[in-house]
C-alpha cells in the first residue's frame, strides 16, 4: 500500500470518528472501561462482542442486536451476557437505561443467556461516579429510580 493511499485510509478514519455521535462515543468509552476494571482479561474470556458504530453506519449487521458482552468466567466456567450502558445524568431521580423495545429483546435474551447490565451514571464515560450491576431477570422497566438501582451498585 502506497503512502497516499495510507494516508487517505487515516483521514477517513479520522472523519469518521469526527462525525460519530457523542453517545457512541461515550458508550465505546464505557465498554472500554467495562472490559478493562470489571470484566478484565485475566478473569474473563470474551466470546461475543457487537460490533461499533463504524462497522453498522453503512450496512448494520444483524449480531449488533445481541447483547454488547459474552464472557465466559474463567473460575466458575458459566458463560453469561453484559449490556453496557453509560447516562451522562439521573432525570428526576431516575435513568431511562434503554428504550422499551431494546429491554422486551434483553428479557428474550436472557431467557437463552443469563443477562447482566452494567450502568454507569456521572462522571465521565472512563471514570463514572457511579457503577450498578443489575440482572436482567430481576428488573421490570427500562427506567430505574436512584433507590433501585442502590441495591445494585459496585466499587
Amino acid at each position: 500500500m502506497s503512502f497516499s493511499d495510507k494516508l487517505i485510509r487515516g483521514l477517513k478514519a479520522g472523519y469518521n470518528e469526527f462525525k460519530k455521535p457523542d453517545s457512541f462515543v461515550k458508550g465505546e468509552a464505557f465498554e472500554k472501561y467495562a472490559r478493562k476494571f470489571t470484566f478484565p482479561l485475566d478473569k474473563f474470556v470474551l466470546e461475543h462482542r457487537s460490533h461499533d458504530y463504524n462497522d453498522n453506519k453503512d450496512d448494520y449487521i444483524k449480531t449488533s442486536l445481541a447483547p454488547d458482552f459474552i464472557f465466559t468466567s474463567k473460575k466458575s466456567k458459566k458463560q453469561f451476557s453484559v449490556e453496557i450502558k453509560f447516562r451522562s445524568s439521573y432525570y428526576r431521580g431516575a435513568i431511562e437505561w434503554c428504550k422499551e423495545f431494546q429491554f422486551k429483546r434483553y428479557k428474550e435474551f436472557d431467557k437463552k443467556l443469563p443477562g447482566f447490565v452494567l450502568l454507569g451514571v456521572e462522571g465521565n464515560a472512563i471514570n463514572p461516579e457511579n457503577i450498578y450491576l443489575f440482572p436482567i431477570r430481576k428488573i421490570k422497566y427500562s427506567k430505574l429510580f436512584k433507590s433501585v438501582l442502590d441495591e445494585y451498585e459496585i466499587d
